[in-house]
């Protein structure tokens, strides 16, 4: 016997079941350009249809049509890495919002993908054909943003990537200061210190801008011995041990901000350089027998999910990191559909927003 050939499910099949237009339904399924605004109840519902009838899109016939492929690449350290994974995970949600899809690369841990995993996934995105690219790699790690920039020209960062003329999301590290100081200063304390991880960077060094600023304006004095700056004393930041998969800190480093800001500067607040020291300064000072905040108050910055669950809760900066995903797929989308962007509008700077919990 002859078996009958399988019918292919066509898109039209789709939006027929769920009760809708060919446009809707390839809005969602594959990204057509169309009307996005579709509600949720309905793009379930031809999702649904879709699992239904074992639809499938052919994104390479549209690839050979010239058509775009409605995938972003990400460049990431590491999607896992606390500092950036918020971001990932929001990024990711907007991309799906108007029927994109990310491809993650993961710039370190996997020897398999090769010697240089950042050009590796620059070339792997290449192949792929994405339509654009997020790089959100910490600044810290020397990779070849420029060679990226030329193989992609669709390309946003997180953070500026030191390129003139490159497209760029930043949050306002002043404004994240002086929502700390400004916090503490209205809750009376007059001593507030400042501890950094290295001053020899601009992101760093923004931070003490806002700072100084916010004490200038609430009349009190600068004070350089409640300034802490980390470099110094080696790297200051958790890694994870790959041996007993645990992150770890160096508390020694803490150990030193403790000693020069509150032993001897006498500083009755510590604005902590991220909610990592924070949190190391919430146990050491434990450990001293230093009460907070009744003794000292200290405010963080990233707002991590860890601050709702350190002793004291953390008072800490939220960099809001959905904010900044909708802004970076919003400029994205703009240099795919509409080319370079005007340079008055390459750099989009995102206001912080400060969390209040009990540890100030």
């Amino acid at each position: 016997m002859v078996q009958s050939k399988r019918k292919t499910t066509r898109l039209i099949d789709v939006a027929r079941v769920a009760k809708v237009s060919c446009c809707v339904a390839g809005h969602v399924l594959n990204g057509s350009r169309g009307n996005s605004r579709v509600s949720l109840q309905t793009a379930q519902r031809i999702r649904e249809a879709a699992q239904q009838l074992n639809y499938q899109p052919n994104h390479a016939a549209r690839l050979l049509r010239g058509k775009r492929s409605y995938t972003y690449g990400l460049l990431v350290a590491s999607a896992g890495d606390p500092l950036r994974s918020f971001l990932v995970q929001y990024l990711d949600a907007e991309a799906v919002k108007i029927g994109n899809h990310t491809y993650i690369g993961n710039t370190i841990g996997n020897p398999s993908v090769g010697p240089d995993q950042f050009d590796a996934y620059v070339e792997e995105f290449a192949r792929r054909q994405v339509d654009g690219v997020f790089c959100a790699v910490h600044h810290w790690f020397e990779e070849d943003r420029q060679a990226l920039l030329t193989r992609h020209p669709n390309t946003v960062f997180y953070e500026a990537p030191g390129i003139p003329g490159a497209t760029y999301i930043t949050v306002d590290r002043e404004e994240a200061a002086r929502l700390a100081v400004r916090h503490l200063a209205e809750r009376g304390r007059r001593r507030i210190a400042l501890a950094v991880m290295t001053l020899s960077r601009p992101t760093h060094l923004a931070r003490r801008r806002g700072y100084e600023a916010e004490l200038r304006a609430r009349e009190l004095p600068l004070r350089e011995e409640l300034i802490f700056n980390g470099e110094p004393y080696g790297p200051a930041f958790a890694r994870c041990n790959v041996a007993t998969q645990a992150w770890e800190f160096p508390h020694e480093v803490i150990d030193r901000a403790i000693e020069a800001l509150i032993l001897r500067g006498k500083a009755d607040a510590v604005v902590a350089y991220d909610d990592f020291w924070a949190a190391s300064l919430l146990t050491q000072l434990r450990l001293r027998g230093i009460r907070v905040p009744d003794d000292v108050a200290i405010v963080g910055y990233l707002n991590h999910y860890l601050a709702d669950w350190t002793d004291p809760p953390l008072t800490t900066v939220d960099l809001q990191h959905e904010a900044a995903a909708r802004q970076m797929v919003h400029l994205l989308e703009r240099m795919i559909t509409e080319g370079s962007l005007p340079e008055s509008e390459r750099v989009v700077k995102i206001t912080p927003k400060l969390i209040v919990r009990k540890s100030a």
